[in-house]
């Protein structure tokens, strides 16, 4: 992967200044780094997504909070090279641990049959189903399936085992995914230097985003 030229913008500093890509190579603080990716993101796509919100736009804003989650993915959790959903479930598990259980017996039978045509073999909790059926068909063709988007019904989430979809309040969604990036960048910041999530978190700055080869020790 080549790199960004030094005079690309990267983004602010802590104190809102604009700084570029040889400014942050040249830190050697591996906090500062966290710290100036989550300014980054905060700036790139938190403020710019929250007019989403504002707008009351449910598709693109529960397309871009999609977006946001693979990105914490990226940042935050290993790569599982034999399940590509696994670092998008593994986050969505911190927005609510629902997405984390394993699918009922009258969900999963339900999905079956409206689904007979898909391989549903690797479906086994309802964060693979946010992932398969709404982030996969949104992204790929926005046309969201599995999951029906309600401000009026819900103020979070709701799994409907009668007819096998998951409803979704899309402003909880968005509320819910800024709590756990929040979260994330700070327990990574906190964290001991062989923590695993601190030490992706690194990986991904230097290697995906700096185009460096060797960590910051």
């Amino acid at each position: 992967m080549g790199k960004i030229p030094d005079e690309v913008k990267f983004g602010h500093n802590a104190k809102g200044e604009v700084i570029d890509y040889g400014y942050v190579r040249a830190v050697s603080d591996n906090t500062e780094l966290i710290d100036l990716l989550r300014i980054r993101l905060e700036t790139f796509l938190i403020n710019q997504v929250q007019p989403l919100q504002k707008s009351r736009s449910p598709f693109p804003l529960t397309v871009m909070t999609c977006v946001g989650i693979e990105t914490l993915g990226e940042i935050f959790i290993p790569e599982d090279k034999d399940d590509s959903s696994f670092q998008f479930v593994e986050i969505s598990k911190k927005l609510n641990q629902i997405f984390g259980r394993k699918l009922s017996k009258k969900y999963e039978k339900k999905l079956t049959e409206l689904w007979s045509n898909k391989d549903l073999k690797n479906i086994d909790c309802y964060g693979k189903v946010l992932y398969r059926f709404f982030r996969n068909t949104m992204i790929h063709g926005y046309q969201g399936k599995g999951v029906f988007l309600s401000y009026e019904d819900l103020d979070k989430i709701e799994v409907d085992e009668e007819t096998s979809f998951i409803k979704m309040n899309p402003d909880w969604f968005w509320n819910s995914y800024k709590d756990a990036f929040d979260k994330l960048f700070a327990d990574a910041k906190k964290a001991q230097e062989a923590n695993a999530m601190r030490k992706n978190c690194l990986k991904y700055i230097n290697e995906y985003l700096l185009g460096n080869i060797v960590l910051n020790k």
